[in-house]
């Protein structure tokens, strides 16, 4: 009886793969505002599902109450924000926000919901306010009175109440906005005439920026890498037990198989589907390596297609989907890190899974290609499913979610897997020398605290720059050769 339920659970993934092909490619049409304000809410209210989740191992380091921070700055700063706890911008937010008193910059958090990370910033002694509309927005500025606004991917009303407040202002472009619209850049560009400097978190949102904004404002982006507190490696009894606990959420053993993780929402923009189809592709032929993809399904039409996907294949064993889970239990669990989004401006959990100690398989995405670089012997960077990175665009990534069982960089994604597991393996037997992990985050800091100084000292109407000694490495103040074409 095992064949035939076997080839019917098949079938029915076929089918259900086919259906819900069809519906990424009806929605795909649709203006993004539409997908992500309406679609997805209807489609998340008729697919939801229980998923399983991975606890965490130990209580860790992050769970011990932490001691207040002593708000003693001679700078204070509003921190503007959307939805703390979805995604890397929320977790760039808290690194900001609780390290920045180190130096002297007082944090404040405004943001348009409340959750865990607003708790715990809470409890560590730090402001945050949850701002629901302009009016609740401008009476928070009335009443805290900062000296300078970093902004987020803040909503359009926060947006407007800092800069009509004559604060300076700091704009953070957070990734390649590939759903902005015409008039959305006209504003991004108003924004920017408007403040006194921006930060890029990699050199490719930089680019991408620059490409589609006003020479005018050109100049004001400069580049602070996206950073991510380091955790204490674990040691083998750890990383033994958080292996065990990862097979038994979900009910499947590793053996001696390669496990890659892949900590992303289940959205459009991460490529749940084509990862899931190129990675059946590559065990199909035989390599021992299994897939664990952790994260919230924001989109439940690419959670439900992924497992559609995953169904189809006779290897289906070999990739586990599960929800939003321990970051730390499941870094220590894996061997490896893969990511195969279509657009990223730094992911902040690739970063995470290098600072653990993790080889990456990353696609051609904004800072990839720097995290690559930090471990060029055991990480490898595969192209973008859609083509040049910095030419990803709507119409591209819908027609590749279309072609997910075949996208465009599936062989050299395979070729990849087969190259990490041959890293993993050899690692096995003779340990790698130990790399530079160090999470940067000190770095990461201070710059952002030098922009905000200047900015600061600077005015509303985007007279001050960054003088040429910042510059070099970490804030450059003028455009590259490539990008003054």
């Amino acid at each position: 009886m095992t064949a035939p339920r076997t080839l019917a659970a098949r079938a029915g993934g076929r089918v259900s793969a086919l259906v819900l092909g069809v519906v990424t490619r009806a929605t795909g049409v649709l203006p993004a505002r539409v997908r992500y304000g309406y679609v997805h809410r209807t489609t998340g209210f008729l697919l939801r599902k229980p998923l399983p989740a991975l606890r965490a191992f130990d209580p860790g380091p992050g769970s011990e109450p932490a001691a207040r921070i002593a708000r003693t700055g001679d700078l204070t700063c509003v921190l503007g924000v959307g939805a703390l706890d979805i995604g890397g911008i929320g977790s760039i937010v808290e690194t900001l926000a609780s390290r920045l008193p180190a130096l002297g910059v007082t944090p404040a958090v405004f943001c348009a919901d409340d959750g865990e990370r607003a708790q715990r910033l809470r409890d560590l002694g730090l402001e945050v306010r949850s701002v629901s509309d302009r009016e609740s927005a401008v009476r928070a500025i009335q009443q805290l009175g900062p000296d300078v606004i970093q902004l987020h991917g803040a909503p359009e009303f926060l947006e407007a109440a800092a800069r009509e407040s004559g604060i300076p202002l700091v704009p953070v472009l957070h990734n390649t906005e590939i759903h902005f619209s015409p008039a959305r850049w006209r504003r991004l560009a108003h924004l920017l005439g408007r403040s006194s400097s921006a930060i890029a978190v990699s050199q490719l949102v930089r680019t991408f920026h620059v490409a589609r904004l006003p020479a005018g404002v050109q100049s004001r982006i400069t580049v602070i890498p996206n950073a991510a507190p380091g955790r204490r490696a674990p040691d083998t009894q750890q990383r033994r037990v958080a292996r065990s606990l990862l097979e038994k959420a979900v009910h499947s053993r590793f053996h001696s198989d390669v496990v890659f993780v892949c900590l992303a929402r289940y959205d459009a923009q991460k490529n749940i589907a084509g990862t899931v189809a190129s990675f059946l592709r590559c065990v199909a032929t035989g390599v021992p390596a299994q897939l664990v993809i952790a994260g919230e399904p924001s989109d439940w039409v690419e959670f439900r297609r992924s497992d559609a996907i995953r169904r189809c294949s006779p290897h289906a064993d070999r990739v586990h989907l599960l929800a939003t889970s321990d970051a730390r239990t499941l870094l220590a669990a894996a061997d490896a890190f893969l990511l195969n989004s279509f657009f990223e401006g730094w992911p902040v959990a690739a970063t995470e899974a290098w600072t653990a100690g993790l080889p990456l398989i990353l696609s051609d995405v904004g800072g990839a290609r720097e995290l690559v670089a930090r471990d060029p012997g055991r990480s490898v960077l595969i192209a973008n499913a859609v083509g040049d990175a910095n030419e990803v665009t709507d119409a591209r990534v819908e027609r590749s979610r279309w072609e997910s069982r075949h996208q465009r960089n599936s062989a050299e994604f395979g070729d990849a897997i087969r190259c990490v597991v041959d890293t993993v393996h050899r690692e096995r037997t003779v340990p790698a020398a130990s790399c530079d992990s160090s999470d940067g985050v000190d770095a990461m800091i201070a710059a952002h605290a030098r922009v905000l100084r200047l900015a600061a000292l600077g005015d509303a109407s985007g007279g001050s720059t960054l003088p040429g000694e910042l510059a070099p490495a970490v804030l450059p103040d003028r455009l590259a050769p490539e990008e003054r074409s």
